[in-house]
């Protein structure tokens, strides 16, 4: 078993990530202050609630384990006790809301970037619009959620990531679709403090730029893309539609070719290759 989480341990692995990659120093990073659970309910209902209480950017809440935690349409994320990383943060964008899904992609990125390092051999590829892969299956997952109203707009972002887990560890119908940063680094356990670290760092990193320099954040999903090529299906209002993914908007929609036209797909309930293998 990984060592437990830990403010101190993380707070350095923060600072440490931070020391390695260029951002303004003067701006605060994301994970100051952090909060750490044994066990809650979600680490989102628990952001949620501090941002309603006017909590200031930036806080992050970490839990050991989740009894209610949630991934996108209402699904359960599953994450065994004290093996693999679910955090939620407190954003307060300045940037126009309109570009506030831009942080799903920022999140996407953030994870791929940290956790590349545990997984040498095989690249984490970004499955639009805030999953994570590895060998086609599964490794981590965001939700992004706007909360507040006109009042207090806020965004409440959780990420879950697959750390120390084994196939057995995962519900029986969930093992043949997901993968673990262990399994990807042979079978060795994942330090989870600097994993956290490294994200916050990460996330700090791309933050401060995707307001305005969303450019190279496209550039980097375009290189991490799992589905840029690719005929994919999408589902919007219940139905399914299928078309080649050609490019990513400005603000990270998918440029999906139907038939001879190209549209713009900024929301999906559900996206999948064509061949129904992610």
């Amino acid at each position: 078993m990984s060592r437990p989480l830990s403010s101190e341990a993380i707070a350095i692995a923060l600072a440490t990530g931070c020391r390695s990659l260029r951002f303004d120093p003067d701006l605060p990073r994301l994970g100051e202050p952090l909060e750490i659970h044994e066990s809650i309910g979600s680490t989102s209902d628990r952001v949620a609630e501090l941002g309603q209480a006017g909590a200031a950017e930036g806080w992050a809440v970490f839990a050991e384990t989740q009894t209610a935690g949630r991934g996108r349409g209402g699904n359960r994320w599953s994450a065994p006790p004290g093996r693999n990383l679910t955090v939620s943060l407190l954003l307060r964008p300045d940037w126009p809301i309109s570009h506030w899904p831009r942080m799903a992609h920022v999140a996407g990125l953030a994870v791929a970037r940290a956790a590349q390092p545990w997984s040498e051999e095989v690249p984490l590829l970004l499955k639009w619009p805030n999953d994570v892969y590895a060998d086609g299956r599964k490794l981590a997952g965001m939700l992004l959620e706007l909360k507040g109203g006109r009042q207090d707009p806020h965004l409440v972002l959780g990420i879950g990531i697959n750390v120390n887990s084994l196939p057995d560890d995962f519900p029986t119908p969930l093992r043949p679709t997901v993968t673990t940063l262990r399994i990807l680094n042979g079978g060795n356990l994942i330090d989870r403090n600097h994993l956290a670290g490294a994200l916050l760092a990460e996330l700090t990193a791309l933050y401060q730029t995707a307001g305005t320099g969303f450019s190279e954040i496209l550039s980097q999903m375009h290189r991490r893309s799992l589905l840029l090529g690719r005929r994919i299906q999408f589902q919007q209002q219940g139905a399914w539609r299928e078309g080649e993914l050609t490019g990513f908007g400005e603000s990270g929609e998918m440029e999906v070719r139907i038939g001879t036209r190209t549209e713009l797909v900024a929301a999906a309930e559900m996206v999948r290759l064509a061949d129904n293998r992610a």
